[in-house]
C-alpha cells in the first residue's frame, strides 16, 4: 500500500515538475519576443489616405463583372471596362514621368515605377482583376452591385476581398505616394493578371513574360494575395491573425470512372457503377491523409504563443511537449488545411434515366496538396486507399507545391511591420497558403514570394471568399490602402543594398 502511495506522489510530484518547467520556459520565451523594426515606426507625418473617393472609386470597380469561368474563357468586354476604369480615375499613376503603365494581353495591367537609385533590385505586387462568378439566387445583395450598407460602414460585391479590394488600395497607395511627390528609391511593379481564377495563362503568364523581354530576371521580392486577417479563427489568441503566406499548396484534380455492368433497373447487378464510385469516395474521405505538423506551423505557433490566453500560452510556447494535441486542434475546422492534404468531392455524375442501370459513372476529386508530398504520393495513396482496380484514376491538371520563401529576413520583417502599422492589433506569422494562386508563373524571379490579404474579417466571414454576399468593411479598406502605402515607403528603410536610404523627392 505504502509502495502505492509513493508512486502516486512520485507521478504526481513530476507532473507538477514538469508544468513547472513548461511555465518557466514560456515567461523566459515571452521575454525573446521579437521587437518591431526601427525603420518601420510608424511616422505620423508620412499622411494617411483619405478613404472617401477611393471608396467610390472601389464600389465602381466591383459593379464590373469581369468574372472568370473557365481557361481563355472570360468575360474580356468587362475586363476592357475595367481596364479603362482604372485608367480613368488615376490619372496621376497614368501620366507620372516615373510610371510606366502598360495593357499586357489585351485586359492585364503592368505599371513599372522607377526608383531613383536605379542599381537596385525592385520588387512587385502583385494581384488579379478578374472573379469567380456570381450564383444570383443565393445572394441577398446584388453581386455586382457594389451595395454599401450598415451607414456605409459596409460594402458588398464579388472581389471586395478576391482581389479587387487589394488591387484597388495598392493603386490608391501609389496615387497617393505620386501626389505627394515622392519617388522611391527601389523601383518596383504593380502587376494584375485577367484570368488569375482559371489558372492566368493569359494573364500573369503574359506578364512574367513581358518583365524577361525587359531583361527583368530577378525581384527583390513578390507580395501576392493571400489569407485575410482573421478574427477569432482561433480560440484564445488575444489578437487578429495576420498570417503571410511563404509557400501554398499544391492542387491536384483526379477524374475517377468506373465502367460496370448497365441494363434495366428491374434486373440490377450485385454492383452498379454508381455503387462502387461511391464507395470509392466513402473510403476516400473517411481516410484523410496524414497529418503534418511542419517547421512553417512550428514557427507559426510559436509566434502565436506570445500573444495566447493561459494555459494556451503554456501548451503552445511548449511543443516539445504539446505538439501532438496542437496538431489535432489544428485538424479541426478551418485550420486542417495546415496541417495535411485535404481531400474534396467536388463533381460526380452518371445516370441518363430514372430507370436504366448507368454502364459508367464519374467524380472530380480535388486535393490542396501539404508542402511537404508530392503529387505523385498522393495519387498512389488514393489508389491504396479505395483498393479496387475497377476505378480509373485520371489526373485531369496539377501542380506541386511551392517551394518554401525565407521567413527570418529583412523583407519579411519589414513586410510585418508594415501590417502592423495599418492593423496595431494584429499578430504577424508565417503561414502555408491553402488556397491557390497564379503565383506559379512568377517563380522564377525570386525566391521571396510572401502572399497576404489585408482585409480584415471576423468569424464566417471568411466563407464569403467566393461564396454568397462577399463583402469588405470600410475601416479595413482604409487599413489596406495605408498598410500599401507605408510598405512603399519601409522598403526603402531596409537595410540592404541602400544602407537604409530613405526615398526621395521628386
Amino acid at each position: 500500500m505504502n509502495k502505492c502511495i509513493k508512486l502516486v506522489e512520485a507521478i504526481f510530484t513530476g507532473i507538477l515538475a514538469l508544468l513547472f518547467f513548461c511555465a518557466l520556459r514560456t515567461a523566459y520565451l515571452s521575454m525573446t519576443k521579437p521587437t518591431p523594426l526601427p525603420a518601420c515606426q510608424r511616422n505620423e507625418s508620412e499622411g494617411y489616405i483619405d478613404s472617401t473617393q477611393a471608396w467610390e472609386r472601389l464600389k465602381g470597380a466591383l459593379r464590373i463583372p469581369t468574372v472568370s469561368v473557365k481557361p481563355h474563357d472570360y468575360d474580356r468586354t468587362a475586363l476592357k471596362k475595367m481596364v479603362e476604369f482604372i485608367r480613368k480615375n488615376y490619372p496621376k499613376v497614368f501620366t507620372s514621368p516615373i510610371v510606366r503603365p502598360d495593357v499586357i494581353n489585351e485586359y492585364s495591367l503592368l505599371l513599372e515605377v522607377s526608383g531613383s537609385n536605379k542599381s537596385l533590385t525592385p520588387y512587385a505586387l502583385t494581384g488579379h482583376l478578374d472573379v469567380v462568378p456570381v450564383l444570383q439566387d443565393e445572394w441577398e445583395w446584388e453581386g455586382f452591385g457594389g451595395e454599401e450598407a450598415e451607414e456605409g460602414e459596409v460594402m458588398y460585391g464579388r472581389g471586395a476581398v478576391d482581389n479587387k479590394g487589394p488591387v484597388m488600395a495598392q493603386l490608391e497607395a501609389l496615387n497617393f505616394l505620386l501626389s505627394r511627390g515622392i519617388r522611391p528609391q527601389r523601383g518596383f511593379y504593380l502587376a494584375y493578371g485577367h484570368d488569375e481564377e482559371v489558372g492566368g495563362e493569359d494573364g500573369a503568364a503574359k506578364i512574367a513574360e513581358e518583365l524577361r523581354k525587359r531583361g527583368v530576371n530577378k525581384l527583390l521580392f513578390i507580395l501576392d494575395e493571400g489569407l485575410p486577417i482573421t478574427r477569432g479563427l482561433l480560440k484564445g489568441l488575444n489578437k487578429d491573425l495576420a498570417g503571410i503566406g511563404v509557400t501554398e499548396k499544391g492542387s491536384l484534380y483526379l477524374n475517377l470512372t468506373i465502367h460496370a455492368e448497365g441494363g434495366h433497373s428491374s434486373a440490377p447487378p450485385v454492383e452498379s457503377s454508381i455503387g462502387i464510385l461511391s464507395k470509392a469516395i466513402s473510403r476516400l474521405e473517411e481516410n484523410p491523409h496524414k497529418l503534418i505538423f511542419d517547421d512553417i506551423t512550428r514557427s507559426l505557433i510559436h509566434q502565436l504563443s506570445f500573444d495566447m490566453s493561459f494555459p494556451l500560452n503554456i501548451i503552445c510556447s511548449n511543443l516539445w511537449l504539446f505538439e501532438p494535441i496542437v496538431t489535432r486542434v489544428l485538424a479541426r475546422g478551418t485550420t486542417k488545411g495546415l496541417v495535411r492534404t485535404t481531400t474534396a468531392v467536388t463533381m460526380i455524375g452518371g445516370g441518363i434515366k430514372h430507370n436504366v442501370i448507368p454502364p459508367s459513372a464519374w467524380a472530380v476529386v480535388n486535393h490542396r496538396i501539404h508542402p511537404s508530398q508530392t503529387i505523385a504520393e498522393v495519387v498512389a495513396r488514393d489508389k491504396a486507399v479505395m483498393n479496387d482496380e475497377r476505378v480509373r484514376v485520371e489526373i485531369m491538371r496539377g501542380y506541386e507545391a511551392h517551394p518554401t520563401s525565407p521567413h527570418d529576413n529583412i523583407e519579411f520583417d519589414t513586410i510585418s511591420e508594415s501590417i502592423k502599422q495599418a492593423y496595431p492589433d494584429s499578430t504577424t506569422a508565417p503561414i502555408t497558403m491553402i488556397a491557390n494562386t497564379d503565383m506559379g508563373h512568377y517563380l522564377k524571379f525570386t525566391d521571396k514570394i510572401y502572399r497576404f490579404n489585408p482585409t480584415l474579417m471576423a468569424g464566417k466571414d471568411v466563407y464569403r471568399i467566393h461564396g454568397r454576399d462577399e463583402r469588405i468593411h470600410r475601416k479595413s479598406f482604409e487599413a489596406s490602402m495605408n498598410l500599401y502605402y507605408h510598405l512603399m515607403l519601409n522598403v526603402d528603410l531596409m537595410n540592404l543594398d541602400t544602407g537604409g536610404a530613405r526615398h526621395t523627392e521628386l
